[in-house]
Formats: C-alpha cells, structure tokens, sequence
C-alpha cells in the first residue's frame, strides 16, 4: 500500500548537482501520470515574491543574518500563499529544497546558525514541517564535476570543494538527527532512473 496520502508533503534536499531536482520532476509526472492530486514548487520559490527574493540570494554576496532572514521571508510567503493551501485541498505537495537547505547553506554561515533556523521556523513560520524527506546523497567529487559540467551557476554552484564538503556534511548530519523524517538515497554510484526505484520503493509504488 502507498505512503503517499492526500496533503503529503515531501522535500527533497541535498547539495548542489545531485540530481535532486530531476527526481522531484520525475515523481511529479508519474502522480500526475496516475491522477493523484499533486504540485511540484521550490525554494528558495514558489510565490512570485519568493521568485524575486531568490534572484537576490542567489546571485548577490550578503550578509550571512540577512541571507537567512531573507531565505525565511521568501519561507513565509511560499507556505501561506502555496503550500499550506494545496496541502489543506489535499494535494501532495513536492517541494525541491526547504528547511535544511535553509540550515546548511545559511545556518552554516553564523554561529549556533543551524539551531537557530529550526527555531525561527518554530517561532515564526506556520505549524508546518515536510512528512517525508529525501537526502539525495552524492558524494561531493562527483557533484562539482556535474556542475562544472553545466552551463548555468549561481554563487553556491561556482564554490570550491571545501563548500561542497561542508555542506555534504551538514546534509549527512541532519539526516542523522531527524532520522525519522529524512530518508537517504546513496546516489553516487546510480544514474537518475535508479535514484528514482528507490524512491518509489520506499513509497510503496512499486
């Protein structure tokens, strides 16, 4: 029987060329593909407003305070005017990235950062947190050689490996401590359609 429930909401994280955002797509088109109410958005995204915030934090050196408070204001625009509604009219919501990204790639950067996210979102953000996350775990060689590979880059694409690693770390750590709500994928080793039947495994798609 699948997991999957209407107003499921599923995240997918991970670190920079992983592949994470294929795999949402991929499992959007096949709950499209079977009539199961559905929406696929992203952060940081989603919200016209939350689109123009993330022009800024992608592509603008900021303070690390004000790049995490931004990333939570574009938050808080995406989950009231998107999420929390297609969710409440019993969607399943895929999300490609959401709080741990927010603590990996901001948190990082302050001290205490990553606690301090998870409390801001406890004490700012609606009574919301994903049901099901998917780590998509590759190694971080293999990741910046995918990205230097593509066309396209914003400031966290063009970091070296020290980033990559740091924020490799941070991803594996996370799933550690919220092993109950975060899946690992060990991807280094597959192509995107073998990522993809393990995902459905664990849903119970298959």
């Amino acid at each position: 029987m699948s997991k999957l429930k209407q107003g499921t909401f599923i995240t997918f994280e991970g670190g920079e060329g992983i592949g994470k955002s294929t795999q949402c797509q991929m499992l959007y088109e096949y709950l499209k593909s079977q009539n199961i109410p559905v929406i696929l958005t992203r952060e940081v995204g989603g919200t016209n407003v939350a689109e123009k915030i993330r022009e800024i934090l992608v592509h603008t050196d900021l303070l690390p305070m004000s790049e995490l408070l931004q990333a939570m204001a574009a938050r808080y625009d995406h989950m009231v005017k998107k999420i929390i509604p297609a969710l409440q009219a019993g969607n399943i919501v895929i999300c490609d990235r959401f709080i741990d990204s927010t603590a990996c790639y901001q948190g990082l950067e302050l001290e205490n950062g990553i606690e301090l996210v998870y409390n801001l979102h406890k004490d700012l953000m609606p009574p919301l947190m994903p049901d099901l996350t998917f780590f998509i775990d590759v190694e971080s060689s293999i990741a910046i050689e995918r990205v230097n590979s593509r066309n396209m880059s914003n400031k966290f694409d063009v970091r070296g490996l020290d980033f990559y690693n740091k924020i490799y770390d941070c991803f594996k750590g996370l799933s550690k401590k919220f092993p109950e709500r975060i899946v690992t994928i060990k991807a280094s080793d597959l192509n995107p359609e073998q990522v993809y039947e393990l995902i459905k495994k664990h849903l119970n798609l298959i």
